[in-house]
């Protein structure tokens, strides 16, 4: 089964890769955060039953991209269009990797304000469910009864 941890581990690490010396924050952002950053957030997921064993999960993300802003506390728009672009290029082939499995992917261009541009992540997937299995005692003889017709 993959964890919603699991996920968003390997989206930091598709950042990360291509930004090795910005910070990034995963589900809690400080008050006073350190810019160029991002920042990493569980939205929603949801679980819909396939069968006995498998649900269909679609996990939400918003990936929210920070850079440096000047005196009046605004950034450079172009350059956060720039790094919207680039990170929302990370997931065009269509699936992100999460261990040995391959998440079908698609990345929504959110807003641009004047300090921070924003990314929806979406990840659909198919897992076991996990089963509750009753404890139900061991069998200790079988009798079989065989009858012969004529």
């Amino acid at each position: 089964m993959i964890s919603m941890n699991d996920i968003i581990t390997a989206v930091n690490g598709l950042i990360v890769k291509k930004y090795p010396d910005d910070t990034v924050y995963i589900n809690l952002l400080p008050q006073d955060f350190d810019r160029p950053s991002f920042f990493i957030e569980l939205i929603d997921d949801e679980r819909v039953d396939v069968n006995r064993n498998t649900v269909e999960v679609t996990v939400d993300l918003s990936v929210t991209c920070y850079i440096d802003v000047d005196g009046h506390y605004n950034s450079d728009i172009e350059s956060l269009i720039e790094r919207l672009d680039s990170v929302s290029d990370m997931f065009t082939c269509g699936y992100l990797t999460v261990g040995d499995r391959y998440l079908a992917v698609t990345a929504e261009r959110g807003d641009i304000d004047f300090t921070e541009s924003y990314i929806g992540v979406q990840l659909n997937y198919f897992d076991d469910r996990p089963i509750q299995s009753e404890e139900l005692p061991l069998i200790e003889a079988v009798k079989p009864n065989f009858e012969l017709e004529e």
